[in-house]
């Protein structure tokens, strides 16, 4: 009886796989008087399975384990640079996040494990609805 019970958890709420791509800005500093954080240069990462917790990406070597990076789809960019940028139109349209903060914490050679620090309640409502449908 249990076995199901967690068998059926762990498939709603585990990981899905998922082809997509998102634009990477790696977190250089953060100000804590001003509150301001300082980025490096964007590149876009392709994304293989995501959760609630969690993302798991592909890489070009351009990340490091530690690393603080800020995710965002296309939906999200609103810098004029950003709009500018060759890589904005490589982006797909959906899946439409706002910006999450995330953590490299394994990398191998191709690909890496994200773990979300922050996250807004729209987007983790939005990763539900995707898990759930992909459950199904």
């Amino acid at each position: 009886m249990f076995k199901k019970l967690f068998s059926f958890r762990r498939k709603k709420f585990g990981h899905v796989a998922i082809k997509t791509k998102m634009c990477v800005l790696p977190l250089i500093s953060y100000d804590d008087k001003t509150e301001t954080l300082d980025y490096g240069q964007c590149f876009t990462i392709d994304v293989v399975s995501i959760s609630l917790a969690s993302i798991t990406i592909r890489h070009n070597n351009n990340i490091k384990k530690g690393d603080i990076l800020e995710f965002r789809t296309k939906h999200a960019l609103e810098d004029h640079q950003c709009l500018k940028c060759l890589n904005f139109k490589t982006l797909p349209e959906t899946p439409s996040f706002s910006s999450f903060i995330g953590k490299i914490i394994w990398r191998n050679n191709e690909e890496a494990g994200v773990s979300i620090i922050m996250m807004k309640e729209q987007d983790k409502a939005a990763i539900k609805k995707l898990i759930s449908t992909k459950s199904k």
